[in-house]
Formats: structure tokens, sequence, C-alpha cells
């Protein structure tokens, strides 16, 4: 065997290891272990972190809401708290189960996601710092880092950033006192990986501080059985999910795991699926008359207009279809959809009518134009104003990204 062999060989096996049907058993077979971790911390609630960690999770199991800590949020010297994924609805959460479980993977090389080692430890210490200094009181603010993942050096540095960030938060028109008024420990991360050998229950009862339990679901580790394992399987899903949704792969998990020629599975579970989907997760923007959700209809009663983001429908007086990929094509596509969105939506905003706008997943799509729609069209108080292009501010958008993400969980 010459080295073009080799190599082809290599390539053939390295596209088999990517494959649909590998990657859903990879899925389910990390998916037991989120399980097992669930059994053992049963009064915690089990939440995905959006949008990877969605897959893991047993809806059976899942919390109703997910939670949107973005990786590179925490990526080596570009730490951020960013205001736009503030995560706010999760402390009525803390507050009632005074912790939870946070779901979420990394592909191969690395045993936990930025997300959990360096995103939900700032976040976390911004929100101590920021009730520290409204209750004026003692609160530990120290930033926990996983310690073999972080180095000193980097702890040091991001720990410089915490003060900063949770001015930035207090200034920002977010209401923290009233957020924060139930909780009566500091939130603290802890880090669940699949090198741990869960067998006694951890006992956070007389903990010193609210626990937020990051599970990283996937392993470092060969852990097929019949299949080719991959880790982090679920990450980049639109690059090779197709149609299949997490909710579908939950849905008719044993008929995708049992055969190998899963695309063709996946196109006969989605025609079955199609005509049943629901139209949850609608939810009105602060006090505006503008909605976002998961609802791919020409009209939904109760609401006045539609934007539907993406596949491809028929437009009509009441009803926009904007064809925009939920992926990095979409980026592109959507320069071109929210001027029509405007030109759309604004006779609708003028009359103070209810409009829904709509995509698939009930967030990137829908929220991006919906955040055009408030910017353009509303006051600070959410009121019907025009504002023209050089009315437009950073903080403008920065405000009603707030409302969007204080209003809607799904974001």
């Amino acid at each position: 065997m010459d080295n073009n062999d080799i190599y082809q060989v290599s390539e053939k096996l390295r596209q088999e290891s990517r494959s649909m049907y590998n990657r859903l058993r990879s899925i389910d077979a990390d998916a037991q272990f989120v399980t097992h971790v669930s059994e053992m911390l049963t009064e915690y609630p089990v939440i995905a972190n959006e949008r990877c960690g969605v897959w893991y999770v047993d809806p059976q199991l899942a919390h109703s809401d997910t939670v949107y800590f973005k990786s590179t949020d925490g990526h080596t010297n570009n730490w951020k708290f960013s205001l736009r994924r503030a995560n706010t609805h999760i402390f009525p959460i803390l507050a009632q189960y005074n912790g939870c479980i946070l779901v979420d993977s990394t592909r191969k090389g690395k045993r936990m996601p930025d997300s959990f080692s360096r995103t939900i430890p700032i976040w976390c210490a911004v929100w101590n710092t920021a009730v520290k200094i409204l209750r004026n009181t003692e609160w530990d603010c120290k930033l926990y880092t996983p310690p073999r993942v972080v180095s000193e050096s980097e702890n040091s540095h991001m720990s410089k950033l915490v003060p900063v960030f949770a001015d930035m938060l207090l200034k920002s028109g977010i209401d923290v006192r009233e957020l924060t008024k139930e909780m009566k420990k500091p939130v603290r991360p802890i880090w669940i990986t699949r090198d741990h050998r869960l067998t006694i229950p951890p006992d956070f009862t007389d903990a010193e501080f609210c626990p937020i339990v990051c599970v990283s679901a996937s392993s470092t580790q060969d852990c097929s059985d019949g299949f080719m394992y991959v880790q982090g399987a679920a990450d980049d899903h639109e690059l090779w999910a197709g149609k299949l949704t997490p909710q579908l792969f939950w849905k008719y998990k044993e008929q995708l795991l049992g055969n190998k020629n899963t695309m063709e599975i996946v196109d006969q579970v989605v025609n079955i699926d199609q005509d049943v989907q629901g139209s949850g997760g609608v939810s009105f923007i602060r006090n505006t008359n503008v909605a976002v959700g998961r609802q791919m209809a020409t009209s939904v009663p109760g609401f006045d207009a539609v934007i539907s983001c993406g596949e491809r429908m028929d437009s009509s007086e009441k009803h926009l279809c904007l064809s925009i990929h939920d992926s990095k094509k979409g980026q592109t596509e959507m320069a071109t959809a929210i001027p029509l969105a405007l030109q759309f939506v604004e006779p609708f905003m003028r009359n103070d009518s209810r409009i829904l706008v709509c995509c698939a997943q009930g967030t990137n799509l829908s929220v991006s134009i919906a955040l055009a729609i408030l910017t353009k069209y509303t006051d600070d108080n959410g009121q019907f104003q025009v504002n023209e292009r050089n009315m437009i501010t950073k903080q403008m958008i920065q405000n009603r990204l707030l409302w969007i993400t204080t209003s809607h969980a799904k974001v």
C-alpha cells in the first residue's frame, strides 16, 4: 500500500467517523452520562446550554428553559461579559432550587467547552460583585475556574476585568437588585466531566454557595461500542444535521439509531413531523406588541401580521416570508432581509398591531429581525417612534437587545 492509498483509506475512515449515524450514536452515549449525573443530583433542574447542549438532554429530564453561555465570550484574551447573553431568567430557577445543572459539550481535544471553563465563571463573578456592591455586605466575588484547565495567570488576567464588567452590568438598565433579591448565597460554578466516576452523589446542602453544576457531556476517551465515537458530536449541527433538530432526534431516537441509513430515516421523520409542529415559545417583548417565537405558519391566531424567517413560503398582505439560512450564509441574507422587514412592518407598528416574528427555533433569525424592528420603530419606553439612521446609537441597540433577552428566555 503506497502513501496515496494510505491517505485515501485514512480520509474514508475520517469521513465515516463523522457520519450522521456515528454522531447520533455518540450523542446518545453522552446523553446517558448526563442522565446519570441528573440521577445523582435529583434536587437540581437540568438546563441545556444553547445550542449544542440541547442535543444531550432527554426532554423528559430537561427544564423548559435553556441558557446561552457562548464559548467565544471565554476565548483567551477576548474575555467578555455579554449583556445580550445576561441569562437573567436563570435567577428565579436558582432561587427555587438553590442550584442547577447546565449541560454542554466540546469537540475533540478538550475536557470542557470554554463556555464552562471561562464564560460561566466570569458570569458568576460579575453577578456576585454586582450583588456585593448593591448590598454593601460580605459576599464571595472570587473568580473560580477549573485549575487543570485555566492557568493561574489566565485567572488573574480575567479577575481584573470582573469589576469593569460588574460596573457595566449595574449601568446597563438591567434591574440587578430585583433579579437577585432572592439570592441567599453567591453563585459558583462546579464542574463534572466524563473523567469523573460518580458513585456517591455530591452534597451541596451546607455549602456556602449556590452551585451551578456544569456537566461536560462528551468524553476525551473513545467511548464507542459498535460505532465510531465522535467527541462533541452535536457541535456545528447546521453543517451536518440537515432538517434534523434535537426535538426530532429525541422524538424518533429509536428509529434513527436503529438504522445506519440515517439520512433516509431523517427524511422520513421530518416528513412525518412537519404537520404537527407546535406553536409554543411565543414571547412578547417588554411592553410592545412585537412577539418572538417558534411558529412557522402564514397566519397565527391573535396576530395581525407575521414575519417568518427560514424556509421559503408564500408571502401575502399580512405575511412576509424571509428566506434566510440559520448558518454563516444567513449573515449575508440578513442584510437584504432587514430592509424588507422594516418596510413591511411599518404600517402595523403605526397602528399598534400585534406582530409575530418567528423562525424554526425561535432564536437567532427571529431575534435579529425583531431587534431591527424595535430599534427602528420604538422609543425608550417601547412606544411607536420612527428613528432615523442618525438617531440610532449603540446604546439604543444594546437596550433593545436587553428587552429581548429579558423577555424571551430562548435567546
